[in-house]
């Protein structure tokens, strides 16, 4: 009786984290969504709902050192499975801070004299990066080594993105100098969405971490 119950607490930390994906998913969709129109409307909810995500994270987390100071013996798997939760929330937590990022550049874009239309290939780049997030969020979920492999040539391709765009962005500053302010703020949120993907493929390390008890450097 004892092992079922605390197999139920870990299903709930399970669901626990998975509940937090989802919130910085979300996060990160109303980001995209204000980056296409400069809505700051939006960009506002996103930069007062990021202290929910820092709460959610936490208090896994706490969560979390609770089951390890009370629930003995812990076995090595459960033992595993605990510290790459926290260690996942944490990567989480710092996506959430991303996505409120893309929104504070967004907010300060709006008071510059000049703006431009966001280039089509940050879209693409931010679905991307979005779409990288769900897979490792479900590599976790369905422990898929192959999901949790395949973030390696996602990032690969972000990164080739990455270089691209910022070349092309500093094309537009030097055609146009009152250009460069709103410039700068894309190629930070280029640069933000290259980290989100990164913050992914750590997601599915540790994925491969849970399931094979090796470390596996997708990103080196």
């Amino acid at each position: 009786m004892v092992r079922v119950r605390f197999d139920h607490i870990l299903q709930d930390v399970r669901g626990d984290l998975l509940n937090l994906g989802h919130m910085v998913e979300q996060a990160l969709e109303h980001a995209i969504q204000s980056l296409a129109t400069w809505n700051t409307t939006t960009a506002g909810w996103i930069i007062r709902d990021d202290p929910k995500i820092d709460a959610a994270q936490q208090a896994l987390e706490e969560r979390v050192m609770g089951l390890l100071a009370t629930q003995q013996p812990i076995v090595a798997g459960d033992l595993r499975l605990m510290s790459v939760v926290v260690a996942i929330a944490t990567e989480l937590e710092r996506i959430g801070d991303y996505a409120s990022g893309i929104a504070k550049r967004i907010q300060r874009t709006s008071h510059r004299p000049v703006h431009i239309d966001p280039p089509a290939e940050i879209s693409t780049m931010a679905r991307m990066a979005q779409a990288m997030l769900r897979t490792s969020l479900e590599a976790f979920l369905h422990q898929d080594l192959d999901q949790a492999r395949s973030l390696a040539q996602q990032e690969e391709q972000i990164d080739v993105l990455e270089d691209r765009l910022h070349a092309h962005l500093l094309d537009l500053a030097h055609e146009d100098p009152q250009r460069i302010g709103v410039v700068v703020d894309l190629i930070d949120i280029v640069h933000v969405l290259e980290r989100v993907a990164d913050r992914a493929t750590n997601i599915g390390e540790r994925v491969i971490y849970l399931v094979t008890c090796h470390t596996e450097m997708l990103n080196p």
